[in-house]
Parts: C-alpha cells; structure tokens; sequence
C-alpha cells in the first residue's frame, strides 16, 4: 500500500476526509530536490482541496533539498518536518503557522537565516538544532516559549534577542552556540535552566534580569569568553557547575538574597583573583572554588557553618 493518496505536480498528499483538507506527505522511493513551491490548494477528481498542514516527516532526510515556499493556506507543520535537509538553504515560513514544532528544523545545516513570523506562539524542542549556517534569529514578540535544545549546536549564532513575551527558556536551549557573543534576557524570565549557554564558548557580556529567580545546573559552564557576571537581586542559590570552566571571569557579584552555592559552581574559573560570599550564605559545596589557580583573597562570613570538600582544591 502507498504511504500517500495522491500525487500532484510532484509533490505527495493524504486527503484528511474531516474537513477536505490536504497535507503535504512524504514517499521514501521519490524524495523531494531542488525548490519546492506547495501550492494553496490542489484538485483531485473535481474536487479542491486547500493545503492546510505539512506532515510529520515530511521533508526529512531530503538532501537534494535547496528551498521550500510555504503558502499561507498552511497553518500546521508536523515534527520533524525538515530535519537532516543538509542542503536546505532558505524557507518562508507564512503568517499562517502558529508553532514551530519538535525538530522541525533539526540539523539543516545550510540554512542561513529564517523569519519567524509574528503568528508564531512557541519554538518547541530542538527545532533549530545543528543548523550550525543560521547566522541570525528574530524571535518575535509572539513567542512565549523556547523549548529544549531549540537553538542547540548552532555554532554559527553571533547574537540572540529574546523578546519580553518569552517565560520560558528550555534546557539545552542554546548549548554550545559557540559563536554567540552576546545574549539579552528579558524581565519576563524567572529562571535560566539547566546548561541553557553551556559551551558557549564565544559569550562576552551577558545580562541576567532582575526577575531571575534561580541559576541552575550548568547553565553557563564552558563560558570561556565570559569576563564577569552580576547575579540579580532575586537568585537563592547558584546551580552545580553553574560557572565552571568560565576560565575568562575576573569578577563575579553575588547578592545577598543567595543563600547556597552548589557543588563545583565556580571551577576551574582560573581567572578569579578574588570572591566575597554574602551574609546570606549558610553552605558551600563540595569543589565549588576548585582549581580557581588566581584567587588570592576569599571572604566567608559567619552565616556559613559548612564547606564542602575540596572546596578551594589547587
């Protein structure tokens, strides 16, 4: 049995019978090449058929791939709708489409800029993931969430703007973006998630609002290029391995509102020459200041009753 209804000019469809509509379909014997236009609607035995989504898979694994116009008759593209498109290039994304789903554009690596238009409400897991061509993202202001993994891998990111309608930054969100410089975090954000920059290697200058209320695990580790970090009024406590291996930081201010620093938050940051630790503070863990081979002065205050092993190793 096919895995398709029908085929016109090229281009694979099912025919959802609720509501006759088409959804652009795949046919792993006939992959997709070179620019695809999907056209608004399409005839099959006299009757029309308005295009109204991409299905899952549909595009994945095409190589041959260049372009793809969207027509604004779509208002769904499935998972993985585009993933491993190698040489997809360019892709107009219509007013139409409200999400950008799981991996709908994992590991297209030629792609080199894309608009996501203002319909759009969440950019789900790993949707951009590896496309490590995209030089630039506009995340517009529609957007509420960014999920896991979404921007993961994609190397070739110098900045990023996150607009104030975005709550929600996944983990992993934008792991080793290695060529990004600079990142603007909104007020809207309470919390910067587990190794959201981790690997960023490239990151100078990062603005944590004041509505962050949490900095957790790994988040920043590997920031190499990070020279100092002010970490806003609301935070209690700093995540393990929050800053480790940020060997660029020269200073770091930590509030008063902190009350626990975890484990191996601060090492290997050889570029520390001095920490002060507030009032707030009662523990410290365990390697938390290790192999921090610059620091020459530390201030522990007497709300502190424990340190962790190790906790200024080498």
């Amino acid at each position: 049995a096919s895995a398709y209804d029908v085929k016109v000019d090229g281009i694979y469809y099912n025919l959802i019978s609720k509501g006759k509509t088409a959804e652009v379909t795949k046919n792993v014997k006939d992959k997709y090449s070179g620019d695809v236009v999907i056209p608004s609607s399409i005839t099959v035995e006299g009757q029309e058929y308005p295009v109204a989504s991409i299905g899952k898979d549909a595009f994945s694994y095409c190589s041959g791939l260049t372009s793809v116009t969207i027509p604004n008759s779509v208002t769904s593209i499935g998972w993985d709708a585009f993933s491993d498109c190698y040489f997809l290039t360019s892709i107009t994304i219509p007013n139409s489409v409200t999400s950008i789903r799981n991996g709908t554009f994992y590991h297209c690596s030629s792609l080199t800029s894309v608009t996501i238009p203002n319909s759009v409400t969440s950019i789900g897991n790993n949707a951009f993931q590896f496309c490590s061509g995209l030089t630039s993202i506009t995340i517009p202001n529609s957007v509420t969430s960014i999920g896991r993994g979404a921007f993961y891998g994609c190397s070739g990111l110098t900045s990023v703007t996150i607009p104030n309608s975005v709550t929600s930054i996944g983990d992993f969100a934008f792991q080793s973006c290695k060529g990004l410089t600079s990142v603007t975090i909104p007020n809207s954000v309470a919390s910067i998630s587990y190794e959201t920059f981790s690997g960023c290697s490239g990151l100078t200058s990062v603005d944590i609002p004041n509505s962050v209320t949490s900095i957790e695990d790994r988040a920043f580790s590997g920031c190499s290029g990070l020279t100092s970090i002010t970490i806003p009024n609301l935070v209690t406590s700093i995540g393990e391995q929050a800053f480790s291996y940020c060997s660029g930081l020269t200073s770091v201010t930590i509030p008063n509102s902190v009350t626990s620093i975890e484990a191996y938050a601060f090492d290997s940051c050889s570029g520390l020459t001095s920490i002060t630790i507030p009032n707030s503070v009662t523990s410290v863990g365990i390697y938390t200041f290790a192999r921090c081979s610059g620091l020459t002065s530390v201030d522990i205050p007497n709300s502190v009753t424990s340190i962790g092993d190790a906790t200024f190793y080498g």
